[in-house]
């Protein structure tokens, strides 16, 4: 990690304390304006899909490397089945979750690791 920002574990109780920690990470990291809002929406995505359906511990870890801002949350929950990672399109207005993915992928570029010994959501987003 060349120039880490950020690295812990988290649980449902610190959700919000993690996503001002990525803001302010991201912010002296460079980030700001649509960018900054998207890529911390990205990362609160993840990191509420971790508690949501993952198992502990959760981590997160954010650093800079080759003009990119990266931030990797991992879990030891079952993994995400393959019908969720196939999708193409969001769920529709009337399910219950099913958007985290689908917007992440929108917000950042998204890499998806996961099996059943837990999953590992890395989203990146260039530097200015």
């Amino acid at each position: 990690m060349a120039g880490s920002l950020l690295s812990l574990e988290f649980d449902r109780s610190s959700v919000t304390r993690v996503r001002h920690l990525v803001m302010v990470s991201a912010q002296e990291a460079g980030l700001d304006g649509i960018v900054l809002e998207d890529f911390v929406l990205a990362v609160h995505e993840a990191v509420a899909n971790a508690v949501r359906y993952g198992s502990p511990p959760r981590g997160i870890a954010m650093w800079s490397e080759a003009g990119s801002l990266v931030c990797e949350i991992t879990d030891k929950g079952p993994g995400i089945p393959a019908e969720v990672l196939e999708r193409e399109e969001p769920a529709t207005r009337f399910d219950f979750g099913g958007r985290g993915l689908w917007l992440m992928n929108r917000l950042a570029d998204l890499a998806v690791r996961t099996g059943i010994d837990g999953t590992t959501i890395r989203l990146c987003v260039a530097l200015p």
